[in-house]
């Protein structure tokens, strides 16, 4: 009995020697508590935490808040004040009147296909879609225009400077073939004239 006491106290003696003398694991070892039974207690209420879902995240690296989405509200006109979405036009005696998009209009007379308005001097008909009392809508609608016709007024220029320069290349060609033609029959040339007899 004495020599199993023996050896069991020299293998615990040996262990804990092992254990002290032995250098470390490179990852703490996970300890799982024994499952323990017992009668089933009533669950307490959990807060939520916060930091749900950043475990996974890798070390260093911060959070990102969430976002909150804001639906932003529409900048909208007086009552009875529209803008034109696209160009609009109207015939009068004299010629053709131009409206622009976002030109800002009073609504007259509001109809399902077609709506009456009124730009505080001329009176006329639009197309109901083509109306938007949106703000912010019918400023994209003036910018986007504005661009198209900076875009339309370089396109133009560019051709009226390439014709141009067109124009006085043939000019200079034709008067520099007018300048060959005059000397051409300024200068006749000249036939040898014979040796005269003494």
């Amino acid at each position: 009995m004495k020599i199993i006491l023996g050896i069991i106290a020299a293998a615990i003696v040996g262990y804990l020697a092992w254990r002290w003398f032995a250098p470390a694991p490179a990852q703490p070892a996970v300890v799982h508590p024994p499952a323990q039974r017992s009668s089933p207690r009533p669950a307490a209420p959990t807060r939520p935490s916060p930091a749900k879902g950043l475990a996974a995240q890798p070390r260093g690296v911060k959070p990102t808040p969430a976002r909150s989405v804001v639906v932003k509200q529409p900048r909208l006109a007086p009552e009875g004040t529209y803008f034109l979405l696209q160009r609009a036009s109207l015939k009068t005696d004299s010629g053709v009147i131009g409206f622009a998009p976002g030109t800002k209009v009073t609504m007259i007379d509001k109809g399902d296909p077609m709506s009456t308005v009124s730009d505080g001097q001329y009176q006329f008909t639009v197309p109901s879609p083509q109306l938007t009392n949106d703000l912010d809508i019918a400023a994209n609608a003036a910018k986007s225009d504005y661009a198209s016709q900076v875009q339309i007024a370089d396109s133009i220029g560019k051709s009226i400077r390439e014709y141009e320069k067109q124009q006085r290349d043939a000019l200079a060609a034709s008067e520099k073939e007018k300048a060959q033609k005059k000397t051409g029959k300024g200068a006749p040339s000249r036939s040898p004239t014979p040796p005269q007899r003494r």
